[in-house]
């Protein structure tokens, strides 16, 4: 939790000590000032810090950002909430909040591997969303377990952990699944693996700056939003703040993931 008045302060920066959650509040509060967020990582996942180049033993997260700059990233705004680092609807939100309850904590390499082996099975049995979109005046409709929204794009490379790309691009990137069983669950699951998710014929790239999410005969759906599970009003308004926030970290990582682009 991030006291209001800290913000009102105007310290050259915040340093938030927590996970993707606990950040995305602080950016919530920290977007369009001048005052910079840096990350203590202290969560299971830590995406953002990652993301960032923080290091995720806590000296090092701290020598790290004793030397970093303040630099300006894109933030996702999802229905007024917002996203740095993955928006996600479909089975999985519903599924990783049961898990959640039953497997609280815990090493991330280790409750990363618990669901992929869950994973299959929970597909299988998951209804797919009618889902409708318009992304900057483009209208499009497919049925799908699983969808991400991402500000900027996920990096083509292995890995288990997803990692972000394109912080200032100015766009979002859709990951619209249209997999109809495990087994193409699986394979879309072992692409992302080995860095050839855009080669998956059954995952829908969409790039844009703003997109409007509908699902048919819903009047809400649930929502993981940088790791917290939310209950949200459709339909959901997805919109890209370019250069919105400061963070603390490297010029050089930031370049780093944005060559080429």
């Amino acid at each position: 939790c991030v006291p209001r008045r800290l913000s009102t302060e105007v310290p050259d920066c915040l340093i938030i000590g927590g996970g993707d959650g606990s950040v995305s509040a602080a950016a919530s509060l920290l977007g369009g000032t001048n005052i910079a967020l840096g990350i203590l990582p202290m969560g299971t996942f830590n995406l953002a810090a990652r993301d960032l180049g923080v290091p995720l033993e806590i000296e090092a997260a701290a020598s790290f950002l004793a030397n970093a700059k303040p630099l300006l990233i894109d933030v996702l705004r999802v229905s007024g909430h917002y996203c740095l680092c993955t928006t996600i609807i479909g089975f999985y939100p519903e599924f990783s909040n049961i898990f959640e309850k039953r497997d609280h904590g815990g090493r991330w390499w280790r409750k990363t591997l618990k669901l992929i082996t869950e994973v299959p099975k929970i597909f299988s049995r998951a209804r797919p969303l009618a889902l409708e979109w318009t992304a900057d005046g483009e209208t499009g409709r497919a049925k799908t377990k699983f969808s991400a929204f991402v500000p900027g794009s996920y990096r083509s490379s292995a890995g288990i952990v997803p990692a972000r790309t394109d912080f200032r691009s100015g766009t979002m990137t859709a990951y619209i699944g249209t997999h109809k069983t495990a087994a193409a669950a699986i394979k879309g699951m072992l692409d992302y693996l080995l860095g050839r998710h855009e080669q998956d014929p059954e995952l829908h790239l969409l790039k844009a700056r703003s997109i409007q999410l509908q699902v048919a005969r819903r009047s809400h759906t649930t929502v993981m939003l940088d790791g917290e599970i939310l209950r949200m009003k459709l339909p959901l308004h997805l919109d890209i703040l370019p250069g919105h926030l400061l963070v603390l970290s490297t010029e050089e990582q930031l370049a780093s993931t944005d060559e080429g682009k």
